[in-house]
């Protein structure tokens, strides 16, 4: 039942040609050769694409498909944008799922 939920959420998400999308961009601290750690902490991006102008989305995430939380607001004035940096600790400490959404 669970992987039915999780397939038609991804089959309604493609289904749009024109529905705003997000790619999730990892990055990692970089180290130098001696071990210590220098510039931005690790954490995540994302890359979004197919937005609308000035139209307010919503990045939400979720742990269970079910209930929403939203991360952030992002006012869009172009068709493509990248979110704020979050290391892993902002982030929710459980595996989740991330989605976009017009906020209006």
């Amino acid at each position: 039942m669970r992987m039915k939920k999780i397939i038609t959420f991804l089959l309604a998400c493609t289904v749009s040609v024109n529905a705003a999308s997000l790619e999730l961009k990892v990055k990692q601290q970089k180290v130098l050769p001696n071990g210590n750690a220098y510039g931005l902490e690790s954490g995540i991006y994302f890359e979004l694409t197919n937005l609308e102008p000035f139209i307010m989305y919503k990045l939400q995430y979720s742990e269970d498909l079910n209930r929403w939380t939203d991360l952030v607001h992002l006012g869009t004035y172009k068709m493509a944008m990248t979110s704020p940096y979050w290391t892993w600790d902002e982030l929710p400490p459980h595996q989740c799922f991330f989605r976009i959404v017009i906020a209006w």
